[in-house]
C-alpha cells in the first residue's frame, strides 16, 4: 500500500509538470518503455535495487539505456528515484501516470469477460451502454473465459457487472437455500 501512494505522488508529480509543460504526448510515449525495461529484466532489477551497489553505479547503467532517447523530463524522473532509492516504482509510477492521463481525457478501461468472441456489434453495443452509465469514453478490452457457460461479465474500475449465466444459477441456489420450505 505504502508503495502504491509513492507511486501516485510520483504520478501526479509528473503528470502536473507534463500537462504544465505541454509534453503529455511525450511522456506517454516514452514511459512504456522505460518501464517495460524496469518490468523485463529481471538482471537489471537485481542491479537497481541491490543495496550495496550506489546511486552513481547505477546512474550510469541508467544514462546508457535512457540518456538522450526519452524526454529529459522523464529522464530527470528516472535519475531522481535513484537518488530517493526508489527505482523499483517506475513500472508503478507509469500505472497511475496512464491512470491520470486516461482521466484528464476522460477514459476508461473496461474488461469485457465472454464463453466466446463477441462480434463487432455486440462489443459496440456494450461501449456505448457502458460510456451512458460512466459518461466518460470507454476503451474496450474482450477476454474469452471458457468457465462462463453463457451472457457476460464486465470489469470496469472497481466494478463488476455479472451477467453471466454462472452467475444467475449461483443467485438462485442461494435464493433456493434460504427460502422457508
Amino acid at each position: 500500500m505504502l508503495k502504491r501512494a509513492i507511486a501516485t505522488r510520483y504520478a501526479t508529480a509528473l503528470f502536473l509538470l507534463a500537462e504544465e509543460k505541454g509534453i503529455l504526448e511525450d511522456i506517454e510515449r516514452d514511459f512504456p518503455g522505460v518501464a517495460d525495461v524496469y518490468s523485463s529484466s529481471e538482471e537489471l532489477t537485481r542491479f537497481l535495487t541491490h543495496p550495496a551497489i550506489g546511486p552513481g553505479e547505477k546512474k550510469e547503467v541508467l544514462e546508457k539505456l535512457f540518456e538522450g532517447k526519452i524526454h529529459e523530463t522523464l529522464y530527470d524522473l528516472v535519475m531522481m528515484t535513484v537518488d530517493k532509492n526508489r527505482e523499483e516504482y517506475i513500472p508503478l509510477i507509469w500505472e497511475d501516470f496512464r491512470r491520470l492521463l486516461m482521466e484528464h481525457r476522460g477514459q476508461m478501461r473496461a474488461t469485457i469477460f465472454s464463453p466466446f468472441e463477441l462480434s463487432t456489434e455486440l462489443k459496440q453495443e456494450v461501449e456505448i451502454g457502458l460510456e451512458k452509465v460512466t459518461g466518460k469514453t470507454i476503451l474496450l478490452e474482450e477476454k474469452v473465459d471458457n468457465s462462463l457457460i453463457g451472457g457476460i461479465r464486465i470489469l470496469i474500475g472497481d466494478r463488476v457487472y455479472d451477467g453471466s449465466v454462472v452467475s444467475t444459477l449461483e443467485q438462485l441456489r442461494e435464493t433456493l437455500m434460504t427460502a422457508p420450505v
